[in-house]
């Protein structure tokens, strides 16, 4: 017999909008200056919380969003082969910047991402100018990232061309906000609730570094959040709890015990060790019985006087788990003298506080565009564009 009809590619029977392309992309072919008028264009509104960005690329510091980029072959966009950490800034210092280089370069370590020139010393400085750049001494957020550099598309970086550093200060977003009418500072007065999810736990090995893969902390937050929660709070295998989408867990038992949970299948949590420092003061003054590292349950949580969930240099009491209420289902007075004590470490002079180099920027050139260059960022960081906006520096 003759051969069955060929099916066609696209069924008649769909609608008109999958067979034909009702808004094709556009071909941009558009000169240097409209190109970058256009990219304005499309910026979206948040873009004036960018304030500074620093990226080895460029070898430079840029306060032009458009310019805040990073090139699709680098294999942070697509392997996720990078790693990061944050610090704050507060009163015009960088706060715990040294402890959050040192889990960066041992992050590194681990996603075995060389550091070449990129030593401790010179990824502070770079940090730090950046920070200056943006011109403000209070109430933004710094993030860094170290990429096994750009080159191509494999899995492999053996093709790249070296290691890349990026900076990026943003004007501290509404959930690190340190004003009383949002963010944190209510979170602090309100207490949260908090949900357990079920997204699986990251292997050791992802869980030990702080790479930019996130996507399962996401998924947990999001969980939580569709719950009514904060965070949600991540179990391991056994059923105890691990720790949150961006931050550890703590209790304080009905003895007096802090007890969070060991670090060995989670991210070590600068947040928790400096508690766990500072809080030595309130075991001398009997508020607390002592600080260990136990594995805990739900149960245990539900059972606890109070809880927290502990990150950024903050931490943030946990008012119920699950429905549970925690203690009294109030903000509890251990939270309290702790919060005052991590709040007062980032202003109280030592070896964490680093001054932001607001005075080493100089101004020069005539160009329209808010841009800062400096060779390695070694001496003088020049700024092109003239001096900044009023009140910026």
């Amino acid at each position: 017999g003759s051969p069955p009809t060929p099916r066609p590619i696209v069924s008649s029977s769909l609608p008109p909008s999958t067979r034909t392309m009702d808004h094709p992309p556009k071909v941009l072919q558009l000169s240097d200056a409209s190109l970058a008028a256009y990219q304005r264009s499309r910026l979206r509104p948040n873009s004036s919380s960018f304030l500074a960005f620093y990226s080895s690329h460029l070898d430079g510091i840029t306060r032009d969003p458009v310019l805040m980029t990073v090139p699709m072959d680098d294999h942070m966009c697509h392997r996720g082969h990078a790693v990061f950490d944050t610090c704050n800034v507060v009163d015009g210092h960088a706060y715990g910047l040294g402890f959050h280089l040192d889990r960066l370069i041992k992050s590194a370590g681990l996603a075995r991402i060389p550091l070449q020139e990129w030593d401790k010393a010179r990824l502070r400085e770079t940090v730090l100018h950046t920070i200056a750049a943006a011109g403000r001494p209070n109430d933004v957020f710094v993030r860094f990232w170290l990429s096994v550099g750009a080159g191509d598309f494999s899995i492999s970086p053996k093709a790249t061309y070296g290691t890349a550093f990026f900076v990026m200060i943003q004007q501290a977003p509404p959930q690190l906000s340190t004003s009383t009418a949002s963010g944190k500072a209510k979170m602090k007065l309100d207490g949260v609730r908090e949900f357990c999810v079920d997204v699986p736990l990251k292997p050791a090995l992802l869980a030990n570094l702080k790479s930019t893969n996130y996507l399962l902390n996401a998924l947990a937050a999001m969980q939580s959040e569709e719950k009514g929660g904060y965070l949600g709070i991540q179990l391991d295998a056994a059923g105890r709890v691990a720790e949150g989408a961006i931050g550890n867990v703590a209790i304080i038992d009905q003895a007096g015990m802090f007890l969070t949970p060991p670090f060995d299948e989670i991210l070590a949590g600068t947040s928790v060790r400096r508690a766990f420092d500072l809080g030595k003061q309130l075991v001398d003054r009997d508020v607390l019985k002592g600080f260990e590292f136990r594995q805990i349950t739900p149960a245990d949580v539900y059972a606890a006087k109070e809880a927290f969930s502990m990150g950024g240099g903050h931490a943030v009491p946990i008012i119920s788990l699950d429905g549970n209420p925690i203690g009294d289902g109030k903000v509890g007075p251990i939270f309290k003298e702790l919060d005052a004590l991590l709040c007062a470490d980032m202003r109280a002079p030592s070896e964490h506080l680093d001054p932001i180099p607001f005075a080493s920027l100089q101004t020069s050139g005539s160009f329209d565009a808010g841009y800062v260059w400096g060779s390695r960022l070694a001496g003088a960081v020049f700024v092109a564009g003239g001096a900044p906006a009023a009140g910026r520096l």
